[in-house]
């Protein structure tokens, strides 16, 4: 009974550190799900612009290295951890009030929406000053959460075994998806569910003021709980042959690592396309399937339900199974569901009358023009048109959910694997900023894309963003054959100071410059 209630013990601690993750998945589709469509779609901003603030947290990602050296080398009463969460989660949620305020000085005041498409009006101007404040807005949001991400991942390397890691990386990412799921539910209560009509904007302001700054808080309430209960029990690499080394030689001792050079730009490469999801799925629904904002925000459960799924079973086989077979088999079924999507977008044959027709019914009935039942008989056509196509896109989402679901945890017992424990901190914060470059590229290219199929295919929709989920699934391909330039036992290798069992892996560090 004892060793039951310790088992017990241990998981609730667990649990109360892994609320890091819940702040994270939710602070991220607070932006992306709320702030970026509020932007493109209320606000008529250009895409591609909206994608460069979106990820303009690249400014701040070469800190996480930074954050990561700092937490293995000082501490406050002992603790190295616990002092960088908190203080991560503070800046993030500061932001967010900024946030709210800044993105409304960027409207178009000559933007004219239209149903399930954006027409932005080709003479967007914005002032410098409310640009540049929007930059440190959201490059500061990026710092916040590159501290508090890369120190608790750390905190989860130092009181963790490989064995387990697996399974401890599948549950902390089923908390992950958790937040984005709470996050999406807010966006559905505050984003309009019918096309046409006007939003309020200012009914973002209680929300980003009050709401997202105290869950925030409260989630690294209990992180921190969680830390201080734990951390101070870790005794081994943590406390104990520590590696003390300044930011230069850090990232020195890292790049100099072969098999740490591979699994970093397998890690940017998989992230830059993987999350390019989030932006192109909606919008190809808004514009060429006419869905709605609801509908569009509602993609992300079609996407989470089966990778939440397939991430809880797959951590559990990553126990007994190599985690890399798993990342290979999970890619692999994702880029299927990507060429499902790529198919869907190339074979939509609606034609242009049709779609002329239901877009013109949406917006006589927005405008009050015509009755309920005569909008209903449009949309049960339009319905009708595109259902073939529209469920085979929605297979190609669950599909990459399922892919995904089983690539992460893999992926992410990998990340903790090549990882040496005296420098957890160092190491955890050199594959977050890779993750982090990765996903900050993903906005860019995406809104680029989105733009660039609006554009120039205009009159066919379906074959721009083919050729887009085309490109995406091709990035993801070159992930795979970077995954096998990856060698694990040569980076163990180089860590034990054996150079001749490590195929091209240089020696990990001098002994002088261990304590």
């Amino acid at each position: 009974m004892r060793k039951i209630l310790g088992r017990l013990g241990t998981g609730s601690v667990f649990f109360l550190i892994f609320m890091f993750q819940v702040t994270t998945g939710f602070a991220f589709v607070i932006v992306t799900g709320i702030i970026d469509g509020v932007m493109i779609n209320e606000l008529g901003v250009p895409a591609l612009l909206v994608g460069l603030l979106l990820g303009i947290d690249f400014i701040a990602q070469p800190m996480r290295p930074f954050f990561g050296s700092l937490s293995d080398r000082f501490s406050v009463k002992g603790l190295h951890r616990l002092p960088f969460i908190l203080l991560g989660g503070i800046i993030l949620a500061l932001t967010y009030p900024a946030m709210v305020l800044v993105v409304e000085q960027m409207r178009d005041p000559n933007y004219h929406k239209i149903i399930g498409e954006v027409h932005n009006t080709g003479s967007y101007q914005v002032s410098p000053l409310w640009l540049i404040l929007a930059v440190l807005v959201f490059a500061t949001n990026g710092l916040g959460l590159a501290m508090m991400g890369t120190v608790a991942m750390s905190l989860m390397v130092d009181i963790t075994t490989p064995k387990t890691r697996g399974l401890v990386a599948s549950l902390s990412w089923c908390l992950l998806i958790f937040g984005i799921v709470v996050g999406s539910i807010v966006n559905t209560k505050l984003l309009p569910s019918t096309e046409g009509f006007t939003f309020d904007y200012k009914s973002l302001y209680p929300v980003f003021f009050f709401i997202v700054p105290a869950v925030i808080m409260v989630l690294i309430g209990l992180t921190c709980i969680g830390a201080f209960i734990k951390e101070p029990r870790v005794n081994g690499p943590l406390m104990q042959g520590r590696t003390h080394v300044n930011f230069r030689q850090a990232v020195r001792v890292v790049s100099r690592n072969r098999p740490s050079r591979w699994f970093f730009l397998f890690l940017f490469v998989v992230m830059t396309f993987m999350f390019m999801r989030d932006i192109l799925s909606p919008a190809f629904g808004g514009n060429v399937f006419r869905m709605s904002v609801k509908e569009r925000t509602g993609l992300q459960s079609i996407i989470n339900g089966p990778l939440l799924v397939a991430m809880i079973i797959t951590g559990l086989i990553t126990l007994k199974f190599a985690k890399k077979l798993t990342c290979y088999i999970g890619l692999t079924i994702a880029v299927v569901g990507i060429g499902l999507q790529a198919l869907t977008a190339l074979t939509f044959q609606v034609s242009q009358a049709a779609i002329t027709a239901y877009d013109t019914a949406s917006q006589q009935f927005a405008d009050g023009k015509i009755s309920q039942s005569a909008y209903d008989a449009a949309l049960t056509n339009w319905q009708n048109l595109i259902s073939g196509n529209k469920s085979l896109f929605m297979v190609g989402l669950v599909v990459m959910g399922i892919g995904l679901g089983i690539a992460v945890p893999g992926l992410l017992g990998m990340m903790m694997d090549l990882t040496d424990p005296a420098n957890a901190a160092l190491y955890m914060g050199t594959w977050g900023l890779s993750q982090a470059l990765g996903q900050n590229l993903s906005s860019i290219l995406a809104g680029g894309a989105r733009d660039l199929a609006y554009n120039n295919f205009h009159d066919n929709l379906g074959a721009g963003y083919g050729l887009v989920f085309l490109f995406q699934g091709a990035g993801m391909l070159a992930s795979i054959w970077i995954l096998t330039r990856v060698k694990e036992g040569a980076f163990k290798a180089s860590l034990s100071g054996k150079p001749e069992q490590a195929v091209g892996a240089e020696n990990y560090l001098p002994e002088a410059v261990r304590v």
